[in-house]
């Protein structure tokens, strides 16, 4: 069977758009930027990671190159092209729930993989990341990470609905796709309970995004992650 032969990258090209090797990369930035095109900060940063540039033109990158902007605000980030999918709606929540991360510490990093976009919140250690983003097509979910609920009990049952249903509804319910000899083969299934009701949870999603909502998520991260860095220091 004879292979496809790829088309050659253009400035055109979007990025994410098909599997795109390093090597066809290299071709295209020493073709249209010289032997030395690696002199170039944002193409040294592309070549290591492209997706976290998933959804913009090549052409994009170019511009970036002789025009480079500094860091860019997130607001300004989600007003590219490719961005132009999410509501405005979805860009509010983004920009207030990232306010309100920052002043917790926490700063975002854009990323991406062949699915999707993925705004995340971390300080120096990406390991430590207690939200991200979500964004496929104009889909956008958050996703928050907790562990040893059990803890926290009593916060959550005194929580808002909106909260605590975060912990005792069906979406991201363990169905026991990856157990093996009765524990998760990627140690992602949080096991706790609730009002007396044993839960088996993978994932805590939220789909309904209201700006209303964000200090009571913020409350949330707080009693997971700030107090419980306040009880190590005490």
């Amino acid at each position: 069977m004879d292979k496809v032969k790829k088309e050659p990258l253009t400035e055109n090209t979007v990025i994410g758009s098909r599997k795109i090797t390093a090597a066809e990369f290299r071709i295209f930035f020493e073709k249209t930027l010289g032997k030395d095109y690696e002199k170039y900060s944002v193409i040294h940063s592309f070549i290591k990671v492209p997706l976290n540039h998933k959804g913009k033109y090549l052409k994009e990158i170019i511009e970036e190159c002789f025009n480079p902007s500094g860091a860019k605000s997130l607001d300004s980030i989600l007003s590219e092209r490719r961005f132009s999918n999410v509501s405005e709606s979805d860009k509010s929540f983004i920009v207030a729930f990232n306010k309100a991360m920052n002043e917790m510490g926490y700063g975002f990093n854009i990323g991406g993989n062949k699915d999707a976009m993925i705004i995340a919140f971390e300080k120096t250690n990406p390991k430590s990341r207690p939200a991200y983003f979500v964004i496929d097509n104009n889909n956008v979910i958050l996703r928050l990470f907790m562990a040893k609920i059990d803890a926290h009990r009593q916060f959550i049952e005194n929580a808002p609905a909106h909260i605590k249903n975060l912990f005792t509804d069906k979406q991201g319910r363990c169905t026991g796709c990856n157990f093996r000899d009765g524990k998760c083969k990627y140690n992602v299934t949080k096991t706790y309970t609730i009002d007396g009701h044993l839960v088996h949870k993978c994932e805590f999603v939220i789909t309904n995004l209201t700006v209303e909502n964000i200090p009571d998520y913020i409350d949330l991260l707080s009693e997971f992650y700030l107090k419980k860095k306040s009880k190590r220091t005490e």
